[in-house]
């Protein structure tokens, strides 16, 4: 994809977001249920002008083109029952949790594909049901249920694992957009290219305060040539130094501002009213001998030669003891005002933004449901439920958890590629400690406290990004083992376990606000054997971004109920949409996933 196309889906998804959080009071505020129609309505006049129609074009350009037909406009609870029901339905399955907007707008925009309207960017579809419309729902009195059972179920099933993007235009190809801020030159520690929040965000840059280690010479002598980049170095002590490149340009500093540390302690410095500042020679005052154990430093001379860029210290090793190699240091501040032939010398560090995209492709999903005309006929006679209604929750349902169970299978794997004990995406929680297990459950949740907090600090540090919110999702050992703690440690929801049908949140760890979920046996993700000491949980975290997401996903077309008759007794439906949900493209975020090996548990 163009990056020109990436950047109009990009915006267009983005307004829909925005203008989504523009609604969402209206699902979320108590006081409103049951009566989504009416407080919509009276939004709608809430503006400068008391103008309906202003306040109609402020709503997601999926609501609107919804609202606007006229089968949605003599029914539109479909849609308003919808955003409720699937509300209601999300908080149940995530603990009393709300619903992101991205996931409202990403269904609200699936709902309002067959509806038309939709701007297609994508030049490379194929035409076969890229314009879907709502001839295809069959028959059109179904297009109300159709409508809500989309909305509800896009909603309900967008568990925090996947972020499910909106994709107003219906493009088979949503960029995901994301910009990183890096070095715009060689500089200190950083060099050209160098992310700001990569493994070297806390390394000397922008801060115009350099303390370099000066090259130690013969009898006392010490020097160094100011640079503008340098590397770091771990000593034997595990102090951090700063060692001059040499390769790169020659870096005129402040007189007035140089000082000398041997150890850390400030021997001398050339802080004195009458100093030069830009050129000629500056003289260095020593503050004092100093002790530092058994050894005394004593300087005999220090100067810093602003012409050449050069300072030279001299010790006393007669009277007092020569320093070590690596043990001087001198602090300098670049000069960037000096001039050379009137073109300024230096440039002053610069930090760009670099953008990008990566892609996710959405795919084909096709099924088929036969029913007699009697099973069709008893189904609404006696529960009231639309043939047509029934086999779309069906199928929505069921494909939004195999999808669910593939994505968690990808992680799992993704962790076992990876068994490094040092930085690998396994980490072992060991119920016993010696041999021995622990007498109280306060002790047992500070030590799977502590594995959680190893295993999120070692993600952190694999996608250079601070990991603030996780969920676990555990097997059917795993939950009870959490289930198993006492309520100052874990707050379950009420949600039993043992469902084969779903996946929902059953608990929170109160010290880290970490949230549980059961995986079902059914989906194949923990497959358990052998003893029942040992369990498994997935640490996944919480993205603060969709660009940033462990999982992310949309739909290009939601499912379309579609029938073909060849026998007059029967209803032999289709059902087709066209969907996407994978692991980040992004290279930095594509795995992000700890898996705990629980050992030596009680027998589960």
């Amino acid at each position: 994809m163009q990056e020109k196309q990436a950047r109009e889906l990009n915006d267009a998804a983005h307004k829909e977001v925005q203008a989504t959080r523009g609604i969402m009071h209206i699902f979320t505020n108590k006081a409103n249920a049951g009566q989504e129609v009416a407080a919509f309505d009276s939004m709608l006049a809430q503006n400068e002008h008391s103008d309906r129609s202003v306040g109609f074009s402020k709503l997601p350009s999926s609501m609107q083109r919804m609202l606007s037909h006229p089968v949605i406009k003599e029914h539109p609870e479909a849609v308003f029952d919808g955003i409720s029901e699937g509300i209601i339905e999300y908080k149940r399955r995530n603990g009393g949790e709300e619903p992101s907007a991205y996931v409202v707008a990403a269904a609200l925009a699936a709902a309002a594909m067959p509806f038309g309207g939709a701007q297609q960017y994508d030049s490379t579809v194929e035409p076969t049901f890229d314009s879907l419309s709502l001839g295809h729902h069959e028959p059109l009195s179904v297009v109300p249920a159709a409508t809500q059972v989309v909305i509800t179920y896009g909603i309900a099933n967008s568990l925090p694992l996947v972020s499910m993007l909106p994709n107003p235009m219906g493009s088979n190809e949503l960029p995901i957009v994301f910009g990183t801020a890096v070095a715009g030159m060689d500089m200190g520690v950083m060099r050209e290219g160098d992310a700001m929040d990569g493994d070297k965000a806390g390394m000397p840059y922008t801060e115009n305060r350099h303390i370099l280690t000066m090259d130690k010479g013969a009898t006392g002598a010490f020097s160094l040539t100011s640079h503008v980049a340098y590397t770091a170095n771990v000593k034997a002590d595990s102090t951090t130094q700063f060692i001059v490149d040499t390769s790169s340009k020659k870096a005129p500093f402040l007189g007035g501002r140089v000082s000398i540390f041997v150890k850390g302690i400030k021997i001398a410095s050339d802080e004195s009213r009458n100093h030069p500042t830009n050129k000629g020679v500056s003289t260095l005052q020593p503050i004092d001998k100093i002790d530092v154990g058994t050894d005394t430093y004593i300087i005999t001379s220090a100067t810093a030669d602003l012409d050449t860029h050069e300072i030279n210290v001299q010790f006393d090793i007669v009277a007092g003891s020569e320093p070590d190699a690596g043990d001087v240091t001198v602090e300098i501040f670049f000069d960037y005002e000096r001039k050379a032939n009137g073109i300024q010398i230096l440039t002053e560090p610069s930090i760009d933004m670099e953008f990008g995209h990566r892609s996710i492709y959405a795919f084909p999903n096709r099924s088929r449901s036969v029913a007699t005309i009697d099973a069709i006929t008893q189904l609404m006679n006696e529960l009231g439920l639309s043939w047509f209604g029934a086999v779309q929750t069906i199928a929505m349902q069921k494909q939004y958890f195999e999808q669910t169970g593939r994505l968690l299978r990808t992680a799992i794997n993704m962790c076992l590629a990876n068994q490094d004990p040092e930085t690998g995406r396994v980490v072992t929680f060991n119920f016993t400690k010696g041999g021995v297990s622990p007498t109280n459950i306060a002790d047992a949740f500070a030590n799977i406290n502590i594995t959680l907090g190893m295993a999120r600090t070692r993600l952190s540090t694999a996608i250079n990004l601070a990991v603030g919110g996780y969920d676990l999702y555990v097997s059917d050992r795993g939950q009870a083992f959490f289930s198993g703690l006492s309520g100052e440690n874990y707050e379950p929801t009420g949600e039993s376990a043992g469902d084969q049908t779903s996946i929902y949140r059953i608990g929170k760890l109160k010290t880290s606000g970490a949230n549980v979920y059961y995986v079902p046996k059914s989906m194949g993700v923990f497959n358990e054997t052998g003893a029942s000491t040992t369990a498994h949980a997935l640490l996944v975290p919480r993205a603060i971004s969709p660009a940033q997401a462990p999982f992310v996903g949309m739909v290009a077309v939601p499912p379309m109920v579609m029938t073909s008759n060849g026998n007059a007794y029967e209803k032999d439906v289709a059902i087709y949409s066209r969907t996407a949900a994978e692991t980040n493209p992004i290279p930095r975020f594509a795995n992000q996933f700890m898996l705990i090996e629980m050992i030596n548990l009680p027998a589960l």
